[in-house]
């Protein structure tokens, strides 16, 4: 049996616990200072018995004993719950930091849990908890990842161990929502002008064709080989895009940015250097873009 700490628990924390609570072989222990009225510390409490955790009245009764520490609290606490943490954690403990918090930080507090004794595990959750629940995905890195994703696992968790020092699994994520995050930018901005003009409803539909469902990697190599050809003309269109945008009074943030970056992909001349044919594939076309980049920068002196 083991014991869990759980500090802060929102939607994530109380997710992993009600994954962790399945078995029914295991303490878990939630912690979150009080914060809010009395709403938030209603929604917290129903949490709490929905997980079938116990309340931690303070950190130190929270992570005394406990031989996994979770930390789910806003990125913006992470080093700090690192700090708080250390001298009261137990030697060979894990610190599992699910914050995706800047990657400086992250490896600081690798190094302060490191320096405890306990074992620290850089945790990147890779998924909605919303929809997943409690089996969303989460890739771990750090001197403590090999073993706490095999005790994570007999625990009922959908883990997978990155090879990696700690931060290597929060760069995972950090890259990933380049296009996760930057997606949502661009459904507001899209759906917010297209119910401007009445369209919202046809443009979703349109965009529910054969071609987006796909699996993503899929995806990813046909863009980047039609980029490879057409990164010029994709650029002009999405121009015009952000202009209709403007003039609808959408201020066309994240079309403009995306018109701009396949503007500079067309610089490449992407095409000539494929001589005008289709790439064999997007790793092909990556490594081109990064040839041709640093050859540019060069050339700029830069």
């Amino acid at each position: 049996m083991t014991t869990f700490a759980i500090i802060g628990f929102g939607e994530l924390g109380c997710a992993l616990a009600e994954g962790l609570g399945r078995s029914g072989d295991h303490v878990i222990r939630a912690y979150a200072p009080r914060r809010g009225g009395r709403g938030a510390e209603a929604a917290l409490a129903d949490r709490i018995e929905r997980a079938r955790a116990s309340t931690s009245e303070s950190l130190d009764e929270a992570v005394a004993g406990a031989g996994v520490v979770l930390s789910a609290v806003p990125a913006s606490a992470s080093l700090e719950v690192a700090e708080e943490v250390a001298p009261r954690i137990g030697r060979d403990s894990y610190f599992v930091d699910l914050t995706s918090a800047p990657l400086e930080e992250i490896r600081a507090a690798a190094e302060i849990i490191d320096r405890s004794g306990a074992r620290y595990v850089d945790a990147a959750v890779l998924g909605a908890v919303a929809a997943i629940g409690a089996d969303v995905p989460i890739a771990a890195s750090g001197a403590g990842a090999r073993d706490w994703c095999a005790l994570a696992r007999d625990c009922g968790l959908a883990v997978e161990f990155l090879e990696g020092p700690a931060g290597h699994a929060t760069l995972l994520k950090l890259l990933r929502s380049v296009y996760m995050k930057g997606r949502e930018a661009l459904i507001v901005e899209m759906m917010h002008a297209a119910w401007r003009h009445g369209l919202d409803e046809q443009v979703a539909r349109s965009i529910a064709g054969p071609g987006e469902q796909v699996a993503f990697s899929t995806l990813a190599d046909r863009v980047l080989c039609s980029l490879a050809l057409h990164a010029c003309r994709r650029a002009g269109e999405l121009l015009n895009s952000s202009e209709v945008l403007a003039e609808g009074g959408i201020d066309p943030v994240a079309t403009r940015a995306g018109a701009e970056a396949l503007a500079g992909l067309a610089q490449l001349d992407l095409d000539e250097a494929f001589d005008h044919r289709r790439p064999v594939s997007g790793r092909d076309v990556l490594a081109k873009i990064d040839e041709l980049s640093v050859r540019g920068s060069a050339a700029n002196g830069s």
